[in-house]
C-alpha cells in the first residue's frame, strides 16, 4: 500500500460514549474501480487479571476510575453493537496480577474470556506463569482460538497451537497469525517453559503468510512482542497488513506505519480499547485509508457488561474481605521507576533486607507491577504490586564478584534492580562504575556477602549477575516475598517513603 498522506487530530467517538479519543486518520493511494469493504479491530491487551475497576497514578484527575472486566466488556459490547463484524483481538497476558488469578491459576480470565468472546487471542509470557500444563489446560477449556505461529511444544513434536485462523468479517477473509516474543524464555521462570522453544518470529510469520496470501483479503499479525520490537520485525515482513501490538503496555495514540504495515497497541490492564476502521481494496488485498481510537474506558462512560460483572463478583465473593482489608496508611505514593531508583522499589529491598537480615536486597523493577497512590494500604494492593508467588533466595559471593555484579549490570542494565544496603555511583554513558559501598563501608573484595533476591532473578542468574550460578552459594527459602512486605505494613503501617540517593547515574541519564 502507498500512503500519500496522513494527519492526527482529537476527535470525539462517533457514538454515545463520551469521552476524549485520540484519532488518527491516515489516507492511502485509492482502489481504481471504486470498490471498498470495511475491516474494523477492537482490541486489547496485557490485561493482567484487574477485574476490578483500578484508579490510574497519573493522566487522570484523582477519583477517576478506569478498567474493570465488566466496564471493558461494555465498551467492547457497545462497539460490537455499532460494528457487528469487527475483529475483536486480544494480544495476551491476560493472566497474573491479580488475587484472583493466582489463585485459580489463570482460570478465572478463561472463565470471563468465555463470556466476552474474542474473536482470536494470542499467548504472552505471562500466560506461562502458572506452568505448560497449566496453560494447556486453559487452552483446552477456552471457546475462543489461541494462536501463536512460534511456540514449539517438544511433548507433541508441533506447535503448542494453531498459528493462525482466518475470520470471515463481512466480506473479507482475515488471517490473524499470532506470535510471541524471541526472548520469551527471559520473561519467565525456567520451570514454568519446560518443554518449548521458541522459534524465529519473522521466519514462521513468513511462511504462513505464504501460505495464506491467496486464501484471504488481509493478514493481520497479533503480537506479544513489544512495540519498538514490533517495528523491528516489520521490516522484515512483506504482505502484512497491520500489526496489533502487545508486552510493552504501550497506549499507542497515533499507529505507527513501518514498511507499509499499521502497528497499533492498546496500553495494559484494561485502561484502554483500541478500534482500527480500515477501508479495504479487495482487489488490490490492501488497506486504502484508516482511522484509529484509543478508547479510555472510564467508568461511566457506556453501561457495564451485567453477565461480566456476575462473573467477577462471584470469582471474589471468597476473597474480598480478607484482600480489601486496610492495614496501612501510605502518606507518599509509591511510584515505579524501571531506568533507576524508586522509593518503592527501596521500600522493598529496605523491608527484605531486613526480615532476612542480610547485608544487600536486590529486587528486579519488572517485579513491582504496580504503584500505589497516598491513603489506604489493602492487602490487595501487596498481591497487585507482587502478583507473583516469589520465593526468596540467599546468595552469597565475595566482595570481588559484587564489584564484577555491578559492572555486569552498568554495561547490561535491562530490568533494572532495586536495591538495599547498596550505595553505588557510576556513569551510564561511558559504562563505567565509579564507587560502591555496602552498609556504609567500601567493597571488601575478600570478605562474604548475603543478597536477598527472588528466585526469578536467581532463575535468570546469568543475565542479571552475568555470573555462572555455581560460582556463589545459593540458599533457598520458603518464603514468599509478597509475605515479608505484608508483615512490614502490619508492622509499621504509616509509611513515608522518599528515594535517597542510594543508586547516582553521575551521566544523569540511564
Amino acid at each position: 500500500m502507498k500512503i500519500v498522506r496522513s494527519s492526527s487530530r482529537l476527535i470525539p467517538l462517533s457514538f454515545w460514549i463520551v469521552l476524549l479519543i485520540t484519532c488518527s486518520t491516515l489516507v492511502i493511494a485509492q482502489s481504481p474501480d471504486g470498490k471498498i469493504d470495511s475491516a474494523v479491530i477492537i482490541h486489547w491487551n496485557d490485561f493482567h487479571s484487574s477485574n476490578l475497576p483500578f484508579e490510574p497514578t497519573w493522566g487522570v484527575p484523582k477519583g477517576t476510575f478506569v478498567g474493570g472486566y465488566a466496564n471493558v466488556a461494555g465498551y467492547i459490547d457497545s462497539l460490537r453493537r455499532v460494528y457487528p463484524g469487527a475483529l475483536v483481538l486480544n494480544g495476551g497476558d491476560d493472566f497474573q496480577g491479580s488475587p484472583v488469578s493466582s489463585l485459580t491459576k489463570g482460570m478465572s480470565q478463561i472463565l470471563i474470556l468465555n463470556r466476552i468472546k474474542p474473536s482470536v487471542m494470542t499467548i504472552g509470557n505471562h500466560e506461562f506463569d502458572y506452568g505448560p500444563l497449566n496453560l494447556k489446560k486453559a487452552i483446552s477449556e477456552a471457546q475462543f482460538p489461541f494462536v501463536s505461529c512460534n511456540l514449539y511444544d517438544s511433548t507433541k513434536n508441533g506447535l503448542l497451537t494453531e498459528p493462525y485462523v482466518i475470520v470471515q468479517s463481512g466480506s473479507l477473509k482475515i488471517a490473524v497469525i499470532g506470535f510471541v516474543l524471541k526472548t520469551m524464555k527471559h520473561s519467565t521462570l525456567p520451570e514454568n517453559v519446560k518443554g518449548i522453544g521458541v522459534l524465529d518470529p519473522a521466519t514462521e510469520i513468513m511462511k504462513y503468510v505464504r501460505e495464506l496470501n491467496d486464501r484471504t483479503d488481509l493478514i493481520v499479525v497479533l503480537s506479544h512482542n513489544g512495540d519498538d520490537y514490533d517495528s523491528l520485525i516489520a521490516n522484515n515482513l512483506s504482505d502484512v497488513d497491520v500489526i496489533i501490538g502487545a508486552h510493552s503496555h504501550t497506549p499507542i495514540r497515533k499507529p505507527a506505519v513501518v514498511n507499509n504495515i499499521v502497528i497499533c497497541q492498546a496500553g495494559s490492564n484494561g485502561r484502554f480499547v483500541g478500534l482500527l476502521n480500515a477501508k479495504v481494496d479487495k482487489a488490490r488485498k490492501s488497506i486504502v485509508s484508516y482511522d484509529y481510537q484509543l478508547i479510555e474506558t472510564r467508568l461511566g462512560g457506556v453501561t457495564a457488561s451485567p453477565i461480566i460483572a456476575h462473573i467477577v463478583d462471584s470469582l471474589e465473593s471468597n476473597i474480598r474481605v480478607e484482600m480489601d482489608r486496610v492495614i496501612g496508611d501510605l502518606k507518599v505514593s509509591w511510584k515505579r521507576n524501571d531506568r533507576g531508583e524508586s522509593n518503592i522499589g527501596s521500600w522493598i529491598c529496605d523491608v527484605t533486607r531486613e526480615y532476612f537480615q542480610t547485608d544487600i536486597a536486590m529486587m528486579n523493577s519488572g517485579g513491582i507491577r504496580k504503584g500505589l497512590n497516598a491513603g489506604p494500604i489493602k492487602v490487595r494492593d501487596l498481591w497487585e504490586i507482587s502478583p507473583f508467588d516469589n520465593s526468596v533466595e540467599i546468595i552469597s559471593l565475595t566482595g570481588e564478584q559484587l564489584t564484577e555484579l555491578l559492572k555486569w549490570r552498568i554495561e547490561n542494565p535491562r530490568d533494572f534492580l532495586q536495591v538495599s544496603g547498596l550505595r553505588y555511583v557510576y556513569n551510564n554513558q561511558q559504562k563505567h562504575l565509579i564507587s560502591a559501598e555496602v552498609n556504609g563501608k567500601p567493597i571488601d573484595p575478600t570478605k562474604i556477602y548475603t543478597i536477598a533476591t527472588n528466585n526469578f532473578v536467581v532463575g535468570q542468574f546469568e543475565r542479571f549477575f552475568g555470573l555462572k550460578p555455581g560460582a556463589v552459594d545459593i540458599r533457598h527459602t520458603p518464603i514468599i516475598g509478597r509475605d515479608v512486605m505484608i508483615d512490614a505494613v502490619l508492622k509499621q503501617p504509616v509509611i513515608r517513603y522518599e528515594t535517597d540517593g542510594r543508586i547516582i547515574d553521575q551521566a544523569g541519564t540511564y
